[in-house]
């Protein structure tokens, strides 16, 4: 079992999947720690080349390891699967876009080690990501905190995540939507694991517009309302026998195997793909 596993959700990075995968590689390798780094490149159309990015750096190094399986669901899914994918005793999920700095993925470890909380997740203290975004994220963290009370916990959907393998299990994540990192914290609270905040530079992304839209907002606030009355049904408690984690196409190992990694036309393409610089 290592002792780290990074998680980097890398849905539609494509050729800029290296950009984040090659500093953190050289960051964990220079930290002396026993790691795997597991790349989510699920997808939802074969015109998606991050399978195939993915892919070839992993053939760079048995560290890098990668889950690509055709998308049932949105960025929780994704954080699921590769968090059912990763061995490590402390686990870190980060955003494969490059607006949260790598280093803060190695921080978010340390600070599970050296804090001993079994949950510790990133607060976008310094924004650059423009004013629209920011004041979304401020009404929506403003709406959280008074419908729950999170006291201490002022950005929800702040990365990095990370926490130890018994919070993990212990937190049984179920959502498939956007409403994941709404999930782990009040199971968090539910379950009196405490949850250390620390603040993150949150970079502006040329490269791309944001997921996250007006669908996005009104799926939030249809899970916040579920969730306050009770009736959200990933926060309603269950017996153990009944969980379920998206792991159903994930080899023994836990990385997907090559049969489920992504369709034929991208695994013939996949064949002839060159590294990335």
């Amino acid at each position: 079992m290592p002792e780290l596993s990074v998680v980097v959700l890398a849905y539609r990075a494509e050729e800029r999947t290296a950009d984040v995968v090659v500093p953190l590689y050289d960051l964990l390798e220079a930290a002396g720690i026993s790691y795997e780094l597991i790349v989510v490149a699920n997808f939802w159309s074969d015109d998606d080349s991050t399978p195939i990015v993915a892919a070839a750096l992993a053939r760079e190094s048995n560290a890098i390891r990668v889950v690509s399986r055709r998308k049932g669901g949105d960025m929780g899914w994704d954080m699921r699967s590769g968090l059912a994918a990763a061995g490590g005793r402390f686990l870190v999920v980060i955003d494969g876009d490059g607006q949260v700095p790598v280093e803060y993925a190695l921080e978010a470890y340390c600070r599970l080690r050296e804090s001993g909380a079994p949950i510790v997740k990133g607060r976008r203290a310094v924004r650059e990501d423009g004013s629209v975004r920011t004041v979304t994220s401020l009404c929506f963290n403003a709406l959280f905190w008074v419908l729950f009370r999170t006291r201490g916990l002022w950005d929800v959907n702040g990365r990095p995540k990370g926490m130890t393998r018994e919070a993990y299990e212990r937190l049984d994540l179920q959502t498939d939507d956007w409403f994941t990192d709404a999930e782990l914290l009040l199971k968090a609270r539910r379950l009196g694991l405490e949850v250390h905040e620390f603040p993150v530079r949150f970079l502006a992304n040329p490269a791309r517009a944001s997921f996250v839209g007006p669908a996005t907002v009104w799926e939030f606030l249809r899970n916040m309302a579920l969730a306050r009355v009770g009736l959200h049904p990933a926060l309603r408690r269950r017996p153990v026998s009944a969980r379920t984690r998206p792991a159903d196409g994930v080899g023994a190992d836990g990385a997907a195997g090559e049969s489920a990694a992504a369709p034929e036309a991208l695994r013939s393409e996949r064949a002839a793909a060159r590294t990335p610089p």
